[in-house]
């Protein structure tokens, strides 16, 4: 028999593709992948004939996995593998001795893993290194296509290579570091953490009155810790509304979401996060980060689904939405004005109604953020609340 292949040589055949289309046809989003003109690829030979075309200047582009510990790296001819440390001092290192003293005029391509790719945004940010950052959904599907059977490090770090062949220059920019963003995001982490140890311990200390052989002291001691955390929830939650208030840029944007009647402190502080990490974003954008966006999935006559929002985005700030829109549906003319309207003249049901509802506040709250102005009653002409 003859010996098996070596697994990572496979892979880095069909990670790589032999043809890629004219720049004609990847600008016209064709789905063909047949192409009139198409060019072999060899590795690290610049590619004549793709998207890239005429734009395209990079001196270099890296595929990075992102870990807790490293980054591996994959530039179409090396595979490296970096520590993932503060300041990226070893990466650095590394793209000088390659690429000179022109090393920064390449560009990243990665997945945002949570907190662990902090520090390589971070140092995009410092050295002005263009980046991309690839929706780890798209990469995933991306890989399917690719056919990818096996999922190491070193494989995802060549499928986004192979993905960033796909991509114009204006794809890649320059990250912007908003260091007002990040410690809000830090502390409604750790506010969304504390709240569900809160509610765990919560419900199992109400389920022991249920259980025999519980003694007294084992309860009085989680009755101990649960009080614990309801103070650090409180003191986190003044920590916020503090940090917000401290900061020109945020005390006037967070008045003005609290002069919205149903919005609380937490509820701001969630939406002021989220205008602030997406500054660009418009409304349909504001809609689908938050994951109320309708979607519905139709397959001829075998499946007739009906729509429904795709909770793609972030549950804690529907879960904030949530309860701001009950607090408003009581409180606030304009968004009980447009629920009793979908529900009594278009006769929703009150779920769809509810939802309806949420997106209108968050939309409400994203003008009021970007035109910087208070939130001013409509009770004198409530027919403007019906608008969506």
């Amino acid at each position: 028999m003859k010996a098996m292949r070596d697994p990572h040589e496979l892979v880095s055949k069909m990670d790589r593709p032999s043809k890629v289309c004219g720049g004609s046809e990847a600008e016209e989003g064709s789905s063909s992948l047949g192409c009139e003109r198409n060019e072999t690829l060899m590795e690290g030979q610049p590619i004549t004939n793709s998207p890239h075309t005429g734009r395209f200047r990079m001196t270099y582009c890296i595929g990075i996995d992102v870990s807790k510990q490293s980054l591996e790296l994959w530039d179409g001819t090396h595979e490296e593998e970096v520590p993932n440390e503060r300041g990226l001092k070893t990466l650095k290192k590394l793209l000088k001795k390659r690429y000179g003293t022109n090393w920064n005029e390449g560009g990243f391509i990665y997945e945002p893993t949570g907190p662990y790719s902090n520090y390589l945004r971070a140092f995009a940010a410092e050295h002005e290194v263009r980046v991309v950052e690839v929706n780890p959904k798209k990469s995933a599907n991306f890989a399917k296509v690719l056919g990818n059977r096996s999922k190491t490090d070193a494989i995802d770090a060549k499928m986004l290579y192979t993905f960033h062949l796909l991509l114009k220059e204006s794809k890649f920019s320059i990250p912007e570091m908003d260091e007002i963003a990040e410690q809000l995001g830090a502390y409604l982490g750790s506010y969304e953490i504390i709240q569900k140890t809160r509610t765990m311990l919560s419900n199992h200390v109400h389920s022991l009155e249920y259980k025999s052989g519980v003694t007294r002291k084992l309860k009085e001691s989680l009755e101990k810790e649960l009080k614990h955390l309801g103070t650090i929830e409180e003191q986190l939650e003044k920590e916020m509304e503090a940090y917000a208030k401290d900061h020109q840029e945020t005390r006037e944007d967070l008045n003005n979401l609290l002069s919205m009647k149903g919005i609380g402190v937490v509820s701001a502080m969630n939406l002021l996060y989220l205008f602030r990490k997406y500054p660009g974003a418009n409304r349909n954008e504001i809609t689908a980060l938050a994951g109320l966006d309708p979607i519905q999935r139709q397959s001829g006559s075998s499946l007739q689904g009906g729509r429904k929002i795709s909770r793609a985005g972030d549950p804690m700030l529907r879960k904030v939405l949530y309860l701001a829109c009950m607090n408003s549906i009581q409180h606030n003319e304009c968004i009980r004005t447009f629920y009793k309207h979908l529900v009594s003249d278009n006769h929703k049901k009150p779920k769809v109604a509810l939802v309806a509802c949420m997106r209108k506040l968050l939309l409400i709250a994203h003008h009021l953020y970007v035109t910087k102005s208070k939130y001013r009653t409509l009770e004198h002409d409530a027919n403007l609340c019906l608008s969506s």
